[in-house]
């Protein structure tokens, strides 16, 4: 369990060094930083750790569905982003983000989530509990930070009719 929650402290650590890095505008070096941030919580399985007893094969299959679904969201949203972005600075309303506001966050969530139930592992599952918990606010200050702020009005009209995660 300690190894988790060493995981889980640099995992937040890092996540406040990305989010600072972003608001002051130094970027440059952060880029590395993130898919290290992203690869902590899936390696919160791998410490000794008592598993769930579950029956594993449909579990495995449930995983392994869930973790391609969320690479399609993921890749899907990312094409989107590349191809939207390319005009200049703008709301993004098409493609997946149609759909839902952060389909990058819910692509990535689908994956830890479809991780851990192939694992079964019982401290990263609780853990990881508290890492989409984090998720979630670091896509509702980006909310408030960024994209209000950039977007005014046009993204508080975007947002009545998107959910965060979930299509409404």
């Amino acid at each position: 369990m300690q190894i988790q929650l060493l995981l889980l402290g640099a995992y937040l650590i890092l996540s406040a060094i990305l989010w600072y890095s972003f608001l002051s505008g130094k970027l440059r070096w952060t880029f590395r930083l993130g898919p290290l941030v992203s690869l902590l919580p899936i390696l919160t399985v791998f410490p000794p750790q008592p598993r769930f007893e579950l029956d594993f094969f449909w579990w495995r299959i449930a995983g392994y569905i869930t973790i391609a679904l969320g690479v399609g969201i993921y890749l899907w949203a990312i094409r989107e982003y590349k191809t939207v972005l390319k005009d200049g600075d703008k709301l993004i309303d098409t493609g997946p983000f149609q759909f839902v506001r952060h389909p990058m966050y819910l692509g990535i969530i689908f994956i830890y989530v479809g991780w851990w139930w192939i694992w079964a592992a019982v401290y990263a599952f609780y853990l990881g509990m508290f890492i989409l918990a984090g998720m979630w606010l670091q896509a509702y200050i980006e909310e408030k930070i960024v994209l209000e702020r950039s977007f005014g009005d046009q993204y508080r009209e975007y947002r009545k009719i998107t959910g965060m995660f979930w299509i409404k």
